[in-house]
């Protein structure tokens, strides 16, 4: 198994490392006349609050490995601010269109919406010029498959006038 260099920092910035196969988050450390030093390494927190407890004026740090910690790792700097070139076109010169600027621009384009049986049902009971039975006439023929009938016409109206919408509503024919 390959040893882990863990490193413990303390509030004034020095640090302790321990080199082990264990696995270990946090230490608790003390400060005495030279400065601050090691308690001891622990790899869970609960065990770390109990050596705290036995060692009055000790704190808990969290502990690293060495090399994973942002501090070991300098932040890359950039010397200028930099715009994208400039091109040629036309005789102007214009800037580059960013990725932002391409996406800003894009219009999606895809598939149109599939005409379901509801959805045309739904359309049809728009228009107050036809009744349940010519409804049913228009989806059989759109989609004669369908099981469509006056009954689930008029309950996909009642369905929209709860949701809010309005839906003209429409007058049985007279029997004869």
């Amino acid at each position: 198994m390959t040893k882990t260099t863990y490193v413990a920092t303390a509030p004034d910035g020095s640090e302790h490392t321990r080199k082990t196969e264990r696995t270990y988050t946090h230490a608790v450390l003390l400060e005495g006349e030279g400065g601050w030093g090691v308690v001891g390494f622990c790899g869970r927190l609960d065990l770390a609050e109990k050596k705290r407890g036995e060692h009055p004026g000790s704190i808990v740090v969290e502990c690293c490995v060495l090399g994973d910690r942002s501090a070991d790792m300098p932040e890359a700097e950039a010397a200028e601010k930099t715009e994208p070139p400039a091109l040629e076109a036309n005789g102007k010169r214009e800037r580059e269109q960013t990725v932002d600027d391409k996406i800003a621009a894009a219009t999606v384009h895809g598939p149109e919406p599939k005409q379901t049986i509801g959805s045309l049902v739904q359309e049809l009971l728009m228009d107050t010029d036809l009744g349940y039975l010519a409804i049913v006439g228009r989806v059989m023929t759109e989609f004669p498959d369908a099981k469509t009938s006056v009954r689930s016409v008029a309950s996909v109206a009642a369905v929209q006038r709860k949701k809010g919408v309005d839906v003209p509503m429409r007058r049985k024919a007279k029997a004869q």
